[in-house]
């Protein structure tokens, strides 16, 4: 009789850990979904045709009345596409530490950071101006053509401009607008 009750506690024991596990193990499936799903490239086509790839924990928030009103901001830390068609007005895109004025047909890459440390734009095609988002005795903006990138770094209050290999761009950008794509169809991206 001692010998049942022992094995009925460690039954019960067992079954209790057992449900435990399983518990955590869909709260941890769930978060990784989740987690997965943010870093997913997510799609915006806007109503002047303007198209904006959000990557990691980026957002963007459109002013009011856009597109009347074209400027935009991006927020979090991440990357964005944006490609832009022709229009009368350019496309001011604001960030943390950069105020990008995109003009007629363009396509770039920005890289943002919420703790506003240090941000770049890169430019595939077009014509972009680059300047800091904060008042610097250093406030020259760059226009930067295709080939060319603007980094801005706050803790020394330096923007730089250079080249790139576009080579790399092409294939990142074809990459993410399939994957957004593919998500928008409903499909897994699997970047």
């Amino acid at each position: 009789m001692l010998l049942s009750a022992f094995g009925r506690g460690y039954k019960s024991l067992f079954l209790t850990g057992a449900i435990l596990v399983t518990v955590v193990a869909i709260a941890v499936v769930i978060v990784l979904t989740h987690t997965n799903a943010a870093s997913e490239p997510r799609e915006m086509l806007l109503a002047d045709g303007t198209q904006i790839i959000l990557l990691g924990g980026t957002r963007a928030r459109l002013a009011e009345g856009y597109p009347r009103n074209r400027e935009i901001e991006i927020q979090g830390t991440g990357e964005v596409f944006i490609k832009t068609r022709q229009q009368d007005k350019p496309l001011i895109v604001r960030t943390g530490l950069m105020i990008l004025t995109v003009e007629g047909e363009s396509a770039l890459r920005g890289t943002v950071s919420a703790e506003r440390i240090g941000e770049q734009a890169e430019v595939l095609y077009g014509r972009v101006r680059a300047a800091k988002s904060y008042a610097s005795p250093f406030s020259e903006p760059d226009i930067l053509v295709g080939g060319e990138m603007s980094m801005v770094n706050l803790s020394i209050d330096l923007m730089e401009k250079e080249t790139f290999d576009r080579a790399e761009l092409i294939r990142w950008s074809n990459a993410v607008v399939a994957a957004a794509a593919r998500r928008k169809s409903g499909e897994r991206p699997g970047l």
